[in-house]
């Protein structure tokens, strides 16, 4: 139990600090592409959406 106990804490704190880590780019998506375009990464949209 205490082991399991431990695995999760760890876990969690791994995942809490690599979310906070990122940086979230505000702007247009055509100034997202080209920044990943120049950097040879891939862009992640995040949208929403309600009923």
């Amino acid at each position: 139990m205490r082991k399991s106990a431990l695995v999760f804490c760890l876990i969690g704190f791994f995942a809490w600090s690599s979310a906070s880590a990122q940086t979230w780019l505000t702007g247009s998506l055509d100034d997202a592409l080209a920044k990943a375009k120049s950097q040879g990464k891939m862009v992640l949209v995040d949208f929403f959406s309600s009923g």
